[in-house]
């Protein structure tokens, strides 16, 4: 396995079940927190779209969560409130060779438009409520 910083890498089956697995025997797999979230082929070519429209570099993935208090619009399932979520922000290099996002987060509490063209991609499928059926990997 090569290291890599800048970009991440490939990484073997193995490696990957052991990941996941430290994480759950270290972290914890609570039945009602998000352990996964699945993106199908089509939504990674809209978000490789999305990273070609904004002239990006790559993607930055962040932990999100959906309010329990607050309907959230184009939330795609009401049993996803409270849950974490990965939101996906494109990058552009800085002049330094950064790869920054193409907008900065939002501070806790700070409202925000709700329609911006969509620059940021959100909405796939939590695990839960939309778990396989087969055990977890490292289980």
């Amino acid at each position: 396995m090569t290291s890599s910083t800048n970009g991440g890498s490939r990484i073997t089956a193995a490696v990957a079940q052991q990941l996941i697995g430290t994480y759950k025997n270290e972290e914890g797999w609570p039945p009602d927190k998000t352990r996964a979230v699945w993106f199908s082929l089509d939504a990674i070519a809209d978000i490789q779209a999305l990273i070609s429209a904004s002239a990006g570099d790559g993607i930055r993935i962040y932990f999100g969560k959906y309010p329990s208090d607050v309907d959230i619009p184009g939330t795609p399932d009401p049993a996803y409130k409270g849950k974490v979520t990965l939101i996906m922000i494109p990058t552009v290099t800085g002049s330094d060779g950064s790869h920054n996002d193409i907008f900065p987060p939002v501070a806790p509490g700070t409202m925000v438009a709700l329609d911006d063209g969509g620059t940021g991609y959100d909405h796939g499928s939590l695990c839960p409520p939309n778990c396989p059926t087969e055990p977890p990997p490292g289980s």
